[in-house]
């Protein structure tokens, strides 16, 4: 069994048996802000406010924010490096895609990805289990590139991440533009869900309530 819990943005705490991983905690953005959140390790995707606030996380957590493989406390992680943009990262700056292994299932956070990965690309990542994804735009891939990313990477679960909500005032745009292209989305009623083996058995697209 592995829970993902959704703060908002592209926030996750990930918590396998023994391990528990946070990845881009964010400062005041509008959600409410965490508190006595600990973690084994902080996982970030680039240099931006909105995803780097180690400070928020306490446990003495191992911060990994460099492109390359490392093993911590038995997890695999690759952090593989992408863009922010489509212009090879002279408009907003370098990404990194998140991949690492929890109770056997590969997970892969993107970050803020801001264009198309590439076939070799996709192939180096290999397979995928579970995907967080950007899917609102302007700062990072669009719906339509979102739906078309999934597609290639071909996971079972997938959580769509920052995207416009009432408390996020990004010119960014909602989820519903997202969940219009797809037709396995379930909702559930909370900012958490367990998941169980069997629920990787099938494609489905997963919300959650933020915090």
């Amino acid at each position: 069994m592995v829970q993902i819990r959704w703060f908002g943005h592209s926030m996750w705490k990930i918590t396998g048996e023994d391990i528990k991983i946070i990845t881009d905690p964010f400062a005041d953005i509008g959600y409410n802000m965490p508190t006595n959140e600990r973690a084994d390790i902080i996982l970030s995707s680039h240099d931006h406010y909105d995803h780097n606030n180690f400070d928020l996380i306490s446990g003495s957590p191992k911060i990994i924010k460099t492109s390359g493989h490392f093993n911590v406390k038995g997890i695999d992680i690759d952090m593989y490096p992408t863009f922010h943009d489509e212009s090879e990262g002279s408009e907003r700056g370098n990404n990194l895609l998140m991949k690492f292994t929890i109770n056997g299932k590969n997970m892969l956070h993107c970050g803020d990805l801001g264009h198309m990965l590439s076939d070799d690309q996709i192939k180096q990542i290999g397979k995928i289990d579970l995907l967080f994804i950007p899917v609102g735009g302007h700062f990072t891939i669009d719906a339509a590139t979102a739906k078309k990313l999934m597609e290639k990477l071909n996971p079972k679960i997938i959580f769509p991440m920052h995207y416009k909500t009432s408390v996020l005032n990004y010119p960014i745009k909602p989820v519903e533009d997202f969940l219009r292209l797809i037709n396995n989305h379930c909702h559930n009623n909370s900012n958490s869900v367990e998941l169980e083996d069997n629920d990787f058995s099938k494609e489905k697209v997963i919300t959650l309530n933020y915090e």
